[in-house]
């Protein structure tokens, strides 16, 4: 009986031993679980910085030899895309949306450039082979709203004339090819002006 009791109490005792020890156990599986979550979050906001600077690293160094080559395509849209390039548009004075609207249409629409003609310019996708632009000047004295598309050496590539008619209807209309060339010119000047101002902005 004396045995009997003995070996209960052994039992009991071993019981609460096997007891606390898988609570230690679990607790310590627990802080192991706490311990490589911890892990994987550092390292999760540690890569992710190191990758945004590389990312930004590469775009800034993508527009830089877009300017140096000249492809105004690509400068234009590494510098609509987004608005990260706002306030430096901005600063070199042009006139753009606010950052909210900006952040809402999820590209710069429309940059505007006044010069001797108050262009509108449409952000070119990437790796697109032209570009859209718009604005309104007098062609035989009448108000004329001109549409352009040029490629990236600023060829044009199509035009469209409209004015409003006597009943104030807007009908496509034609101008002549030297009226034309001068307008290109003209825009071609305001375009190349820019590219400038900004490359001086960003990188001077």
């Amino acid at each position: 009986m004396v045995q009997q009791t003995l070996l209960q109490k052994v039992g009991q005792k071993w019981s609460a031993r096997r007891g606390v020890v898988g609570e230690v156990v679990r607790v310590m599986l627990d802080k192991m679980k706490q311990f490589k979550w911890l892990i994987i979050v550092s390292f999760i906001l540690l890569v992710i910085p190191l990758y945004l600077t590389y990312k930004n690293s590469q775009e800034s160094s993508t527009l830089k030899t877009a300017f140096e080559k000249q492809d105004r395509i690509e400068a234009l849209h590494y510098l609509m895309a987004s608005e990260k390039y706002a306030s430096q548009i901005r600063k070199a004075g042009y006139i753009i949306p606010s950052d909210g609207a900006i952040r809402l249409d999820g590209v710069i629409y429309p940059l505007e450039i006044e010069g001797d003609v108050h262009l509108k310019i449409s952000p070119p996708q990437k790796d697109a082979k032209d570009f859209q632009l718009f604005f309104v000047t007098q062609v035989n004295d009448k108000q004329t709203y001109v549409a352009f598309v040029l490629d990236k050496d600023l060829n044009l590539v199509y035009s469209n004339y409209s004015q409003d008619n006597d009943s104030g209807k807007r009908e496509g209309v034609s101008i002549s090819q030297s009226e034309e060339e001068r307008l290109l010119k003209i825009v071609r000047g305001e375009i190349d002006g820019f590219m400038e101002n900004m490359y001086r902005v960003l990188y001077a």
